[in-house]
C-alpha cells in the first residue's frame, strides 16, 4: 500500500472521528488546527503575504485589511472547509438549509426557462464544495466535472466525500459528452472557473499573474447557447453559515471569430472572479498552485514554445 493510500484511510478515519464529535468542539479544534498551522508554516505564510501584497500592488489598491491578517484569516478559514467537507457524511439537508442562503434564485429559474441549459461558474471562494451540495438540496440536479487527480488515491478521497453532495460527476477527460449531453437538455453544469486552463486555456492577466484560465464555460456556452451565471458563497464571520447567490449572466456576446469570442467571455468571467476575490481575500484558497513563481515561469515556457508572447494580448488556441 503506498503513502497516499494511507493517507487516505487516516482522513477517512479522522472524518469518522469528526463525524462522531458534537460539532461546535469540533469547529473549536479546526480553528485551532488553522491557527497553529498559520503560526508555525513560517515559509508558506510568507509565500502568501508576499503574493498578496504584490497582487494588489499590481492592480493599484489597498487590500481591505492588512495583508497579514488576511493570510492569518486565510489559513483559519481554509482549515474551517477541510471541517465541513469531512463532516459531510452527516451533514442533513435540514442542516444545510439553514447554513446556505440562497438568493437571487429566481435568476437561475428564469434562465432555464429557455430550455438551453445554464452554465455556473464560481471561484476556490467560501465553501465551493458545501455550495454545490446546497443547490442539489435546493431542487437544482447539478451536473459537474471532477479532474482525475495524478495520483488515484488522492481523487478517490476527494470523491469519498463529494459523493455525498448528490452532484453528478463527470470526468473532466472522459465524461464531457455526457456533461455536453445534459447541457444541450436544458440542464445545470457546473464549472469551477479559476483553476489551470493548461494549454486548453485562455491566456490572461489574472489578479497580477499571467495565467492559463479555463476556455471551458465560454466554449460550451458559446457551443449551446445556455448562459453563464456567476456564482459564489460567502462566510459570515467564522460561523458556519455562507451567504451564496446566482448572479445575472455575464460575458455578452461580440462579433469576431470563435477564438474571439471565447477570449472575451472568459475575460468577463476573470474579471467578475477577481473583483469577488479582492473585495474577500481571506476567504480565497491562496495554497491553491496558480500564484507560485515556478507556475509562472512554466507558463512563459510554454508560450515561447508555441511563438507567444509572454506579456501582451489574452490568447486562446492557435
Amino acid at each position: 500500500m503506498s503513502g497516499l493510500a494511507y493517507l487516505k484511510k487516516a482522513v477517512i478515519g479522522c472524518s469518522h472521528i469528526l463525524c462522531r464529535l458534537p460539532e461546535t468542539p469540533g469547529r473549536a479544534l479546526a480553528a485551532a488546527t488553522g491557527l497553529i498551522a498559520w503560526q508555525a508554516w513560517h515559509a508558506e505564510r510568507r509565500r502568501l503575504e508576499n503574493c498578496i501584497d504584490r497582487i494588489y500592488f499590481r492592480r493599484r489598491r489597498q487590500p481591505p485589511q492588512p495583508v497579514s491578517e488576511i493570510v492569518r484569516r486565510a489559513f483559519l478559514h481554509f482549515s474551517l472547509v477541510t471541517y465541513e467537507l469531512l463532516r459531510f457524511p452527516v451533514l442533513s439537508q435540514s442542516a444545510l438549509e439553514q447554513r446556505v442562503i440562497l438568493r437571487n434564485r429566481d435568476i437561475i429559474d428564469r434562465e432555464l426557462q429557455k430550455g438551453r441549459g445554464v452554465i455556473l461558474v464560481l471561484p476556490h471562494i467560501g465553501n465551493w464544495e458545501i455550495l454545490g451540495a446546497a443547490i442539489v438540496q435546493a431542487g437544482y440536479p447539478l451536473n459537474s466535472f471532477y479532474l482525475a487527480q495524478k495520483e488515484d488515491e488522492i481523487g478517490g478521497l476527494l470523491d469519498h466525500f463529494r459523493n455525498y453532495s448528490g452532484i453528478i460527476l463527470h470526468d473532466r477527460d472522459r465524461g464531457g459528452i455526457k456533461a455536453l449531453r445534459a447541457l444541450k437538455n436544458g440542464k445545470i453544469l457546473g464549472m469551477i472557473g479559476d483553476q489551470d486552463g493548461s494549454r486548453n486555456g485562455v491566456y490572461m492577466n489574472f489578479l497580477g499573474h499571467w495565467v492559463s484560465m479555463p476556455a471551458g464555460p465560454a466554449n460550451w456556452s458559446l457551443k449551446t447557447g445556455a448562459s453563464v451565471l456567476p456564482l459564489y458563497s460567502l462566510r459570515r464571520g467564522n460561523s458556519a453559515v455562507f451567504d451564496a447567490a446566482f448572479l445575472p449572466p455575464v460575458g455578452e456576446d461580440v462579433a469576431g471569430s470563435h477564438n474571439d469570442r471565447v477570449i472575451a467571455r472568459t475575460l468577463a468571467i476573470a474579471g467578475w472572479m477577481e473583483e469577488l476575490i479582492l473585495q474577500h481575500p481571506d476567504q480565497y484558497l491562496w495554497f491553491y498552485d496558480r500564484f507560485k513563481p515556478r507556475h509562472e515561469g512554466w507558463l512563459a515556457a510554454e508560450k515561447l514554445k508555441n511563438g507567444q508572447m509572454y506579456h501582451g494580448e489574452p490568447r486562446y488556441g492557435s
